[in-house]
């Protein structure tokens, strides 16, 4: 079966690593939470949770990893279909870094409303990455 894919990007104003680290290291800073705004979100091993008092949803399960340049998640977090992979790229830009989502799954079609919906899902996710994100000049 075909496989289609969302891909998001946006510009972090900090080196590879950095972003790399804002990324994985303090993810709770910047991403949204879904069940409750009392979560905390991390990764714990080769999870991606949202933990609250009540326990934790797994929102993705790392399935490879080479650090600091990509991530690649089995995703079950918000909008997942069966299948569904995430992709996370760091890849150096002047100054910055160009971090790139592409989710993807089986048998998505550019015209299915699914495509709008994670585009702009990721695209919201990544915007708070960036705001996140101390600028070059304070680090």
């Amino acid at each position: 079966m075909a496989e289609g894919a969302v891909n998001v990007t946006c510009l972090v104003p900090m080196p590879v690593e950095r972003a790399y680290a804002l990324f994985v290291e303090h993810i709770d800073r910047w991403w949204v939470r879904d069940r409750s705004p009392e979560a905390i979100i991390r990764f714990e091993g080769d999870r991606l949770v949202e933990a609250t008092s009540e326990g934790a949803n797994v929102l993705a399960t790392i399935t490879a990893i080479e650090e600091p340049a990509r991530i690649e998640l089995a995703w079950e977090g918000p909008h997942a279909q069966p299948g569904d992979t995430v992709e996370i790229r760091f890849e150096p830009e002047a100054a910055a870094t160009r971090v790139t989502v592409s989710h993807l799954r089986p048998a998505l079609q550019p015209n299915d409303v699914a495509v709008a919906v994670l585009g702009l899902w990721w695209g919201d996710l990544l915007s708070r990455l960036v705001g996140g994100a101390p600028p070059i000049e304070s680090q």
